[in-house]
């Protein structure tokens, strides 16, 4: 079974805030068309029977009625509209937004073995990808030099043992000392990715 979406509102002050502003666009809109259409009205004239009589008003009076119920019933109901496909979209932003906060914040506390999933139909796939990538860089990085910890602890207990049981030899040494220069190169190696300024 598919992943049900349980919250559409993950970040209800961004949601909010956007679809105020996209149903404020919209009734900004259907106000402007209205008083456009009753400007250009205003100076002509409708016949029209009312009560059996023949009565002729300014076009803009005739229509102000329907046009200002007509116009409050088409704005409320696709403001409704807008903010239920509004919050579905920004439902696709919000929801990888949340995600990526706390994968960040997994991997600023040195957790590196997560993987950031995001729905396929969600935005910032792109971005989702690039934060996985970089997660695994960190983590060839480290493993790199664990790796190189791991050899230089080897050859300081070979160091100690030897000293311990006997003089070292002038090829002892000189292999040792090669050693370590390999692998200070290579910790160099795998530091030197990390940019700290």
């Amino acid at each position: 079974m598919g992943y049900k979406r349980k919250h559409y509102f993950i970040n209800k002050v961004f949601q909010s805030e956007f679809i105020l502003k996209f149903c404020g666009l919209v009734v900004i809109g259907s106000t402007v068309f209205g008083i456009i259409l009753y400007l250009f009205s205003k100076h002509t004239l409708t016949t029209s029977f009312e009560n059996s009589r023949l009565v002729i008003k300014s076009t803009a009076d005739y229509i102000f009625p329907g046009l200002l119920f007509g116009g409050l019933i088409v704005a409320i109901f696709t403001a409704l509209a807008a903010s239920v496909i509004v919050m579905l979209m920004t439902h696709r932003i919000a929801g990888p937004m949340y995600r990526f906060e706390k994968y960040i914040n997994e991997i600023g506390s040195g957790r590196l073995y997560s993987n950031l999933k995001i729905r396929k139909k969600d935005q910032f796939q792109n971005m989702a990808g690039s934060l996985n990538k970089m997660t695994q860089d960190l983590k060839l990085g480290l493993v790199e030099v664990n790796e190189v910890s791991e050899k230089l602890d080897k050859l300081i207990v070979q160091l100690s043992d030897s000293s311990s049981r006997e003089i070292l030899l002038k090829e002892d040494i000189k292999r040792i000392v090669s050693e370590l220069k390999k692998d200070k190169q290579n910790l160099s190696r795998a530091l030197g990715y990390f940019k700290i300024k």
